[in-house]
Order: structure tokens, then C-alpha cells, then sequence
């Protein structure tokens, strides 16, 4: 009797691992890049995605330090066509139709800028999905539910909606951190500047006092003297 139950456990977390990996691996084939870029002053920085099949295209991103916080941005596609073209924005998120298949050109332009250098964190996700490798998921997702319905009450359908529910919400929390994070970055760099010319203009300030200070001391001296070398000539 233990022996068909501690069968029947093995089992039970045999199917169960079975089901995290298939739904783990369902999301591999969704592209997603994460990158920051130091765009120099009066240069381009372009990145460059392969697209296999006509999918969904979603790029993010922000400026998150230097000068104004603004940057050019530009999409051109495989065949040069422009699908996005902003001139001095610091933040944005577009939702294109990659309906070409080839490469696809990311730019960020900071040629409008002479001395500011520009921190860019962008984002990519597109899907890219294999229908071979999907019908091969199916099978093993069929046949893994056969197994765990007959162990268990709950079907493999409620794994399944479970953990997509759980890997969304994971999904969503990892995104909206690096919103945070890209936020928290842009305004602690903001600050900073901001620290820095304070402590400049305050200084300039300071030399600005004491230089005024020390004329009107050397200007009342020298009234004085001019007095005394008078006195002196007179007595004389």
C-alpha cells in the first residue's frame, strides 16, 4: 500500500514538473531585450532585429540621463520604410505590426546635442514562434494531462491557468520595476545635476562677494592714503 502511494506521489510531481516546464517554455520563443546605450554627443547609436515571420513589434524607451533628457528616435524597416520618426522626446512606447520579414533598425539620435551625452534604456519584445515546435508542445501538454487527471482531481488545464496567471503577474511586476528603477535613475540623475549647479552658481556667487568686498576695502584704503600723502604735502 506505502509503495503504491509513494509511486502514486512520484508520479503526481513528475506530471507536475512536467506542466512548469512546458509552460515555461512556452514563453521562450517571445523575444524580449533589455538594453542601455551612452549615446555620445553628435553621434547615432542603431540596433538591429531579425524578424522570421510577420509578428507584433513593441518598443520602450527612456532617457534617463543627460542634458535634457531627450533624444531622436526612429524605426525603419526592412525595406527602408520609416515607421516612427520623434525628434526631442524623453520617453515613449510603440506597438508596430512587423508584417515585413528582415531586419528591423532601432536608432537613437543624439547628432542635435554638442556637448550632452544621453543614457537611453530601451526595450524590445516580439514574438517568434516555431508551429513545429507548438504542435510538439501540444502533444507533450496532451499527453502530460492524460497522466495527472487520473492521479489527481485537478486537471492539467487548472496547472496551467494557475501558472499563467502566476508567470502574467510575474511578468507585469518585473516590468513595472524597471519603469521604477529607470524613474528612480532619471531623477536621482536629475538631482545631481541639479547639486552640481548649485554648488557652482553659489560659488560664483561667493567669488562675485568677496571680490566686490575686497575692492570697496582697497577703495576706502586708498582714499585714506590719498588724505594722508595731501596732509603731508601741505605741512611740508
Amino acid at each position: 500500500m506505502c509503495g503504491k502511494v509513494v509511486k502514486m506521489f512520484k508520479s503526481f510531481f513528475f506530471s507536475v514538473f512536467v506542466c512548469v516546464l512546458l509552460n515555461l517554455t512556452l514563453f521562450v520563443h517571445t523575444l524580449e531585450i533589455d538594453l542601455t546605450v551612452d549615446v555620445k554627443p553628435g553621434y547615432e547609436e542603431c540596433f538591429f532585429e531579425e524578424i522570421k515571420k510577420p509578428t507584433s513589434l513593441e518598443i520602450e524607451y527612456q532617457v534617463i540621463d543627460g542634458g535634457d533628457l531627450d533624444i531622436n528616435f526612429m524605426v525603419t524597416s526592412p525595406h527602408g520604410r520609416i515607421m516612427v520618426s520623434e525628434l526631442q522626446k524623453s520617453d515613449a512606447v510603440h506597438k508596430l505590426d512587423a508584417t515585413e520579414i528582415g531586419v528591423y533598425k532601432v536608432c537613437f539620435d543624439n547628432s542635435f546635442s554638442h556637448f550632452a551625452r544621453k543614457l537611453v534604456f530601451f526595450e524590445i519584445m516580439a514574438g517568434d514562434d516555431d508551429e513545429d515546435e507548438e504542435d510538439d508542445l501540444k502533444k507533450d501538454w496532451k499527453a502530460a494531462q492524460e497522466e495527472l487527471s487520473s492521479i489527481v482531481d485537478m486537471t492539467l488545464e487548472d496547472f496551467k491557468r494557475l501558472l499563467d496567471n502566476v508567470n502574467n503577474n510575474l511578468d507585469k511586476a518585473s516590468s513595472d520595476q524597471q519603469v521604477l528603477r529607470n524613474y528612480e535613475a532619471r531623477d536621482r540623475n536629475q538631482q545631481e545635476n541639479n547639486f552640481q549647479r548649485v554648488n557652482f552658481f553659489s560659488g560664483v556667487q561667493v567669488f562675485i562677494m568677496l571680490s566686490v568686498a575686497l575692492t570697496q576695502v582697497l577703495l576706502i584704503r586708498s582714499l585714506f592714503d590719498d588724505k594722508k600723502r595731501v596732509q603731508m604735502k601741505a605741512s611740508t
